[in-house]
């Protein structure tokens, strides 16, 4: 399943962290270009790897967190005794990237540098020894695209204009390492400027993209979508990036408690929302309508600012009889304290 949060030809970034913001992002040179290729050529799964054998464990959950003052957000990964440590190792991440997990790799795509240049850059994350690599380009350049990963394939949706090119959609093959463009004839588009998106998740094999006025289902096996506008169904409690998948539900918070409970749950094939009982009391005075949720082997991990802390919410979700939803909350913590307030952009998790 691939969780999302958040492009010129001659944008980069590079995998190097002993470099400073700007030479990251900085117009490659003809050796750059080379050193890339060069990069490509590898199989970023594979380096390294004969260093230490990793042995199998449970999902790792990683977060990025930004802190004012601070020109990109840190790569941070969690542990539920010791909190969270900063991964110093990582590069920084374009505001807007777009980011999927397959297994032990994070791919992160586009995003932009400077003011108003996105990039079609794409690099791996291999969480196994925090290293990364480049991979090829998209066609186009995307700031907030929509991604998600079917049939252990990567599609990039929107993130630009949609004219009349064939490029709104993309698709990685990960074995083959290739882009190909996926004809689009719909009248689907975005209605923000510039054609980002607000996140996307997966469910059932189809990619749900939340727009600022409507909901849009994208099924890439047969090429078919689906609209949801302002008022429906889909559209109730779903209005932020505040939101993962479990077990093929999306899972979101209600601050307003619409239906009496802060976390509520949509079943794609009820097509209802339902919200998750047992949390009601007891939680952290969070700013939920900024809080990112992972999952994290099957439980809802929250993260949130309250001041200068970072907090941690742990909840076992179980389905009853009857169909409904009930949460324990098994831990709450504050997991990192900092001089400046935290902003969660956004958290995942791979499994090794």
């Amino acid at each position: 399943m691939a969780i999302i949060s958040e492009t010129s030809e001659d944008g980069s970034i590079g995998g190097d962290p002993s470099k400073k913001p700007e030479e990251l992002h900085k117009n490659p040179t003809e050796e750059d270009e080379e050193d890339e290729e060069e990069n490509q050529n590898k199989n970023p799964n594979e380096e390294d790897v004969q260093e230490e054998e990793v042995e199998n464990r449970a999902p790792v959950l990683y977060a990025l967190i930004g802190f004012p003052l601070n020109n990109f957000p840190s790569w941070y990964i969690l542990n539920l005794e010791r909190g969270l440590s900063e991964v110093g190792s990582l590069p920084p991440m374009n505001p807007g990237s777009a980011v999927v997990t397959i297994g032990y790799n994070m791919y992160v795509m586009g995003g932009w540098i400077g003011l108003n240049h996105p990039v079609s850059t794409v690099f791996v994350i291999d969480c196994r020894l925090h290293t990364c690599g480049y991979l090829p380009r998209m066609k186009r350049p995307r700031y907030r695209a929509a991604a998600g990963v079917v049939d252990g394939k990567i599609y990039v949706i929107g993130g630009r204009e949609k004219g009349y090119d064939e490029d709104w959609i993309e698709v990685f093959d990960v074995e083959k390492r290739t882009w190909s463009s996926v004809p689009d004839p719909s009248d689907c588009n975005s209605s923000l400027p510039g054609g980002g998106f607000v996140t996307s998740v997966v469910m059932q094999d189809r990619i749900y993209i939340l727009d600022a006025v409507r909901g849009l289902v994208y099924e890439p096996r047969q090429g078919i979508w689906q609209s949801w506008e302002s008022g429906t169904t889909l559209m109730e409690l779903w209005r932020n990036k505040s939101c993962c998948v479990i077990d093929d539900m999306l899972y979101s918070f209600d601050p307003w408690c619409v239906l009496k409970h802060p976390i509520v749950v949509f079943d794609p094939d009820e097509m209802v929302w339902s919200p998750v009982k047992g949390v009601d009391h007891g939680l952290p005075n969070l700013h939920y309508f900024e809080c990112k949720m992972g999952n994290l082997g099957g439980k809802l991990m929250v993260f949130g600012a309250l001041y200068k802390d970072t907090w941690c919410i742990e909840i076992t979700l179980e389905k009853r009889e009857g169909g409904e939803i009930w949460g324990k909350v098994d831990s709450q913590k504050r997991v990192l304290s900092s001089v400046n307030a935290p902003h969660i952009d956004f958290c995942c998790s791979v499994t090794f």
